[in-house]
């Protein structure tokens, strides 16, 4: 068979195969136009992959192998066309891009959602957590004292914060941060994570290590922690404290 004619053949049965794909699809949309359901079939679908740590689930066929994650992602911006309003889908949408490496179209969705009315908690972290990512630690202060005041029990909002002072080298209202996130009811290990960070940060060892294995035992698979701790393990003041707890190993079925 010539060359050209198999490059035409390829062409013409991947174009076969992705007109039969497009058109379950849209047999699928057309059955279920519900957008919160179908938002929840892709989340679905993104997050067993994420679990798994293989390639996304085919969307198009339920036995079919699998497939990029890029088309859950691009059936997921169709929902944000057709329901440009749906908060939910911008959220998603936004959180599916900035995991993807896409930070600008992230930013892009956040600033959408914070521009109007109301309080949007965590549209507020990960767009502050993006400034951040870009050093920009003062929009990020802005951006989580401003939504502090409409959702001030929020205790999210204040570790963001305690982060944003810590990168600032503000250690003193990190940790003012911190407290009021414990008494708002933040997770205890994700509390001693980040005050470990300041005690390291201001060279007590010791006790950062004891916060970092606190938080380890915990939450054993707190790969943050033990990350760490192992960092710190030449310490002399972290050696006294013995081995490092031995984290259990997941069973793989």
């Amino acid at each position: 068979m010539p060359s050209a004619f198999k490059r035409i053949s390829v062409s013409l049965l991947v174009l076969v195969l992705l007109g039969g794909c497009a058109s379950d699809m849209d047999r699928r949309r057309s059955e279920q136009p519900d957008p919160n359901v179908r938002l929840d079939q892709m989340l679905g679908l993104y997050h067993q992959s994420v679990a798994s740590g293989s390639a996304c689930a085919e969307i198009w066929h339920a036995d079919s192998g699998t497939i990029d994650c890029e088309r859950i992602l691009r059936e997921v911006e169709r929902l944000q066309v057709e329901f440009p309003w749906h908060e939910r889908i911008t959220m998603s949408n936004a959180v599916m891009n900035y995991q993807t490496g896409r930070a600008d179209k992230a930013q892009f969705l956040l600033d959408q959602l914070l521009a109007r009315r109301g309080s949007r908690p965590e549209a507020a972290i990960l767009r502050a957590r993006i400034a951040m990512e870009e050093g920009n630690s003062r929009l990020a202060r802005e951006l989580l004292l401003r939504e502090i005041q409409l959702s001030p029990t929020y205790a999210e909002l204040r570790e963001a914060l305690a982060a944003a002072a810590y990168l600032d080298g503000e250690y003193d209202d990190a940790e003012s941060a911190l407290a009021i996130a414990g008494r708002l009811g933040a997770p205890q290990w994700r509390l001693d994570y980040h005050r470990g960070l300041l005690k390291e940060s201001r060279g007590h060892w010791q006790q950062a290590c004891r916060l970092y294995r606190s938080a380890l035992g915990l939450k054993p698979d707190f790969k943050a922690a033990m990350g760490r701790l192992i960092d710190l393990s030449q310490q002399p003041a972290c050696v006294q404290l013995g081995r490092l707890p031995i984290v259990p190993r997941k069973r793989v079925h």
